[in-house]
């Protein structure tokens, strides 16, 4: 720990990647929050749609945004790094899980272990909700009923509204909770001191 600000350093992040993850968080759930608005787009009128499909787009672009640095950028937020896909990072995962059932937080780095987990379930809802909210938005003729190939998309579209909630119980119960055993894991990601 560091002594002065009490802030964990193994879960520093730097300011693009905190940029990212708001740029994420703020479209990501108000679009969540939007898509029964969205059903208006078969309407010759489709506010609704406008304002979620805008939305949709801004998230699309900070996870590609967070994609493209999870490849090059800063050795903490690369996939290789993280990923919960290897033996000893799987190994983690159980450990976590292990003692979550004692009532013992995880005390690991940033996206390792049961974190690492929960945070690649995240981005793979919302790349998912992305992929398939990119294509409804250049190719789903508002005022028109949803036909074919864009009626399935627009159907595994709406599976991720339902796994959004999951996600956002998962994460931000796990923060919740540490900010109640004292570690502010949360101001970090906006900005402010631990």
């Amino acid at each position: 720990m560091d002594q002065d600000s009490g802030m964990d350093k193994r879960n520093e992040l730097d300011v693009f990647s905190r940029i990212i993850h708001l740029g994420m968080l703020i479209p990501g759930i108000a679009a969540w929050l939007t898509g029964e608005l969205a059903d208006d787009f078969e309407k010759a009128e489709h506010l609704g749609f406008t304002i979620h499909k805008w939305l949709g787009i801004t998230l699309a672009s900070f996870v590609c945004l967070r994609l493209l640095y999870g490849i090059i950028g800063p050795k903490t937020i690369r996939f290789t790094q993280w990923l919960p896909f290897t033996k000893e990072r799987l190994r983690a995962v159980g450990e976590d899980v292990l003692g979550l059932l004692r009532f013992q937080l995880p005390d690991r780095p940033t996206h390792v272990g049961l974190a690492g987990l929960v945070e690649t379930f995240g981005l793979a809802v919302f790349t998912w909700m992305a992929l398939t909210g990119t294509l409804l938005f250049f190719f789903l003729m508002p005022g028109q009923e949803a036909r074919g190939i864009w009626h399935f998309i627009e159907e595994i579209h709406e599976i991720g509204e339902s796994l959004i909630p999951v996600f956002l119980l998962l994460h931000v119960g796990a923060v919740i909770l540490h900010a109640l055993f004292g570690r502010h894991l949360w101001k970090p990601m906006i900005f402010l001191k631990e």
